[in-house]
């Protein structure tokens, strides 16, 4: 290279680029990094909530795809909170979309295989959407670190729950409990009155079927959520549907692992992120020497809008 020779730029209107042109296209690299850092730096809390929406995709095509291949019937839905799964006896009396209580420590942890037929209890036979679901990561938000004091302080292996409006009946049928409703029956729904639990309640809708959900209807109407990992237990999450002279109440809460957010599943298949507007709302209470059985205090509060979301979009008025 020649030392003397002199640097030649283009100039406007000849082939190539201009140093002036070089120049604003370095400026404009430079100004598109710093509007992307934020976003960059971001990243592992949105590709969690990406995984979350897409976990509960997964699950409630599948709850779908159950009821195409049952004539319309949804499944089950009412397995009991407080009894382990993994050491029952009665395994076949606890069939239901998933087994498993995270009540219970054996359940919680993913119990081993061998007492659960050889597989996950998260894909044994009992869950019925196990021949949908292959993968027991799907049942697990990848948001949710907490450590579970009734799990030896181990991370639960489920995170979502299902609308307890929604589903059938199989540990509460006739086959295993005197006087119980016939298998295939919808849910009793005894928390949608409110405060007050009422196994044989009839003032809100609950959904046995794809073609029973008449109101709010499948858009309106969530199916499944990620549950706050403190009061999560059985497969099913208690919201009442009924806010008017009760103030607003909340059994279950939903979890807000993703920003103050929550995955939502509704029963037409669209899954969305929603923003809570009071932190008390994924915030439980932990009751004092309950021992889990749940740890999380019901909330009351006439003041908080998301107690008013959840309403309206778990059931409806007969």
């Amino acid at each position: 290279m020649n030392p003397n020779r002199p640097l030649n730029f283009k100039k406007a209107g000849e082939d190539g680029f201009t140093f002036i042109e070089l120049l604003v296209v370095l400026a404009t690299v430079a100004v598109l990094a710093v509007l992307l850092l934020p976003a960059i730096a971001g990243t592992k809390p949105n590709s969690q909530a990406f995984q979350c929406l897409e976990n509960q995709r997964q699950l409630i095509l599948s709850w779908q795809m159950y009821a195409e291949d049952n004539t319309d019937l949804l499944p089950p839905n009412d397995s009991p909170y407080f009894t382990a799964y993994a050491s029952s006896a009665n395994k076949s009396q606890l069939k239901n979309w998933v087994v498993g209580t995270m009540e219970q420590a054996l359940d919680a942890r993913d119990a081993p295989a061998s007492m659960v037929g050889g597989v996950s209890e998260l894909l044994d036979p009992n869950t019925l959407l196990s021949p949908y679901i292959t993968n027991k990561l799907v049942y697990h938000c990848p948001a949710d670190n907490y450590k579970n004091p009734l799990n030896n302080n181990r991370v639960n292996v489920r995170s979502y729950s299902m609308n307890s409006a929604v589903g059938t009946v199989w540990y509460t049928s006739s086959a295993y409990t005197a006087g119980g409703p016939p298998l295939g029956t919808a849910v009793q729904g005894g928390w949608l009155p409110g405060s007050s639990y009422n196994a044989n309640q009839t003032s809100w809708l609950t959904y046995g079927k794809m073609s029973s959900f008449t109101g709010p209807g499948p858009a309106n109407t969530f199916v499944i959520m990620d549950e706050n990992p403190i009061s999560i237990n059985d497969g099913s999450t208690a919201i009442p549907a009924a806010t008017v002279g009760n103030g607003g109440y909340l059994i279950d809460y939903p979890s807000g692992n993703h920003g103050e957010s929550a995955a939502v599943a509704f029963a037409d298949g669209h899954v969305i992120i929603h923003k809570w507007q009071n932190p008390e709302t994924y915030t439980p209470i932990v009751s004092q020497g309950q021992g889990g059985n749940p740890p999380a205090q019901p909330l009351t509060d006439p003041n908080n809008p998301d107690l008013a979301y959840l309403a309206h979009i778990t059931s409806a008025p007969r």
